[in-house]
């Protein structure tokens, strides 16, 4: 299993260019990337100016020179069912990540389902399953034309807080097998973020069997269980070797990529190579979990 990481372990614009985190990651020996375009959406940046396509082609010939691919990628994370000119413009940013993923060539891009507020009775629950059917239906064309396909994450009640709600939609294994499903298209699959199951409070083992073929892509990250911490594994309390079998069970075919910046980004400049190579070690240990 080839082992990736977001290329958000060393987000620092402008002192650290795409490209040269690009270079330092694959230099530590990861051998593919998770583009995270939620990054990449503040004033000024290059993603959202006029010459965006040169920004990601350039990332792209960077990481075919130096040997390292992009295995999937992040689109914006926001209320997808807001109202206002903020939610257009983000929306527009999504679509246009499926495009720069296609560039990049990640063969997919992770978005959140959205949730909708309600008491989650059956009629919400089927009324928010619709707006994410549209709102992700309307992302496809483009996904299809841009050879890249969607993957839809695994959110966790905790964060419902934030967002005002009771719960959030597809915190659950059913909920985001039932979605999926409902798409009825190879182009729509599932990241399993392990840190957002682990505030779910969900036995991974059995979790991950359930989702099977549909499995796409990883968020793999740890954390105590009360706060969505990002940090290497083993420095929380997820139970790994349940995580590791199960994917072995159902023949995941995809990379084991690290979301783990907190674990990385936080540290002084001159500790960031030190830590991405002791992170591609943690790694290669997780793949050898029996």
């Amino acid at each position: 299993m080839d082992l990736s990481t977001s290329l958000n372990v060393l987000w620092e614009p402008p002192r650290i260019s795409a490209e040269e985190a690009v270079e330092r990651v694959a230099a530590a020996g990861f051998q593919a990337l998770d583009m995270n375009f939620c990054d990449w959406l503040f004033d000024g940046s290059p993603f959202v100016g006029e010459a965006w396509e040169s920004w990601v082609r350039g990332i792209r010939r960077r990481a075919d020179a130096v040997g390292i691919r992009f295995g999937q990628a992040h689109g914006p994370i926001f209320n997808k069912f807001a109202e206002g000119e903020r939610t257009r413009w983000l929306t527009a940013m999504s679509h246009r990540s499926l495009v720069a993923a296609g560039i990049l060539g990640a063969p997919r891009v992770v978005f959140e389902p959205g949730t909708l507020g309600g008491g989650f009775d059956a009629a919400h629950l089927a009324r928010t399953k619709q707006r994410n059917l549209d709102w992700f239906g309307a992302l496809l064309p483009d996904a299809a034309q841009s050879g890249v396909g969607l993957a839809l994450e695994n959110n966790a009640d905790l964060s419902s807080r934030e967002r005002g709600t009771r719960r959030s939609f597809c915190s659950t294994p059913a909920e985001l097998v039932d979605l999926v499903d409902t798409f009825a298209t190879p182009r729509v699959g599932i990241c399993w973020d392990t840190g957002h199951a682990h505030l779910q409070r969900l036995d991974q083992g059995p979790a991950i069997r359930a989702l099977g073929q549909r499995l796409k892509v990883l968020h793999i990250q740890d954390n105590n269980g009360d706060s969505d911490q990002h940090l290497l594994p083993f420095n929380g309390t997820v139970d790994w070797r349940a995580v590791m079998g199960a994917l072995r069970n159902i023949g995941y075919p995809g990379t084991l990529s690290f979301e783990v910046h907190a674990s990385i980004r936080l540290l002084p400049d001159g500790l960031r190579d030190a830590a991405l190579h002791y992170a591609v070690a943690v790694g290669r240990y997780l793949t050898g979990l029996e």
